[in-house]
């Protein structure tokens, strides 16, 4: 039987380790929602893998795991996740060597990894859907309404017997995709920032060269990178101020009114805001190359 694939956020050729700019982190934390009806508190984003990731809970009986998603993208791998990949373990992370629960960046590359090693999710074509494998058809009218009528607690045992285990049983060590996103999560974590402060760049070369934009144009434009770092870059390490300190200093120069000019705003704090984007990019860049010649699975 042929595999019906389908494509959600991501494109053709894209892999599911790192996001791929800034901006694009912000589209797709709010195509995710939009398509799946998921409430922000229900998905990790932002982390490590360039999808949003659905969070699992406790579902009380006779209830469904993910009863409020849409029933149309129900076909989706990540909303059939086997416990061993939608729970998190418990390593030996804390302080003095307590467990913990697995971090959101571990956890993050670990289900990336699986994803893709099974083939449940193909760079070229996209993502296998799950629905079809048992003849179920999210363009139909008919099968959509079975699926709401199961999400809301109905009986049904075709949908009940969706296993996606038989895909994820694929080394003889079933730990090694922990093993290896734990290896990974530091070059992991400092190519995502250099890539991140790549793309922040790119966002202003791209306003300061648009000479159509006039001053609030430009400063609106300027400003929203200096959100997304903010938010996206807090975590890197620095000397002196930390980031969200420079970063809170810099959002709060761009609004100053007293840069009457696009030319005295720049001058300002759109070149700090540079200069420290191009060191940060510069500093871990080496970890981009480095994951580019590593192997996805182990």
């Amino acid at each position: 039987m042929d595999i019906k694939r389908r494509q959600l956020l991501t494109e053709p050729g894209e892999g599911l380790l790192l996001a791929k700019s800034a901006l694009d982190t912000v589209e797709r934390f709010s195509d995710w929602q939009t398509a799946t009806g998921l409430h922000p508190t229900r998905f990790v984003f932002g982390e490590l893998c360039s999808v949003p990731l659905p969070i699992y809970t406790a579902v009380a009986p006779g209830k469904r795991q993910f009863a409020e998603v849409n029933p149309e993208v129900m076909w989706h791998p990540l909303f059939w996740l086997p416990p061993t990949i939608a729970g998190r373990y418990n390593l030996p992370t804390g302080p003095n060597g307590e467990l913990e629960p697995e971090s959101n960046a571990v956890w993050s590359l670990r289900v990336a990894l699986e994803l893709t090693a099974s083939g449940l999710y193909s760079q070229e074509e996209g993502w296998v859907d799950i629905l079809d494998t048992v003849n179920i058809d999210v363009d139909n009218e008919a099968d959509l309404a079975r699926i709401s009528e199961w999400q809301a607690g109905g009986i049904d045992d075709l949908l009940d017997s969706i296993d996606l285990g038989p895909y994820l049983l694929l080394d003889e060590n079933p730990n090694w995709a922990l093993q290896s996103a734990m290896a990974l999560e530091e070059p992991a974590t400092q190519a995502q920032w250099a890539i991140l402060a790549d793309s922040l760049m790119e966002m202003i070369w791209d306003a300061r060269g648009d000479d159509t934009s006039i001053l609030p144009e430009y400063r609106a434009a300027v400003q929203l990178v200096a959100e997304l770092a903010e938010v996206q870059l807090v975590d890197i390490p620095t000397e002196g101020n930390t980031a969200e300190e420079f970063w809170a200093t810099i959002n709060a120069e761009i609004r100053n009114e007293e840069y009457v000019t696009k030319q005295a705003l720049t001058d300002g704090p759109v070149v700090m805001a540079e200069e420290w984007l191009r060191m940060t990019r510069d500093t871990f860049w080496e970890s981009v190359t480095d994951l580019q010649t590593l192997p996805v699975a182990g």
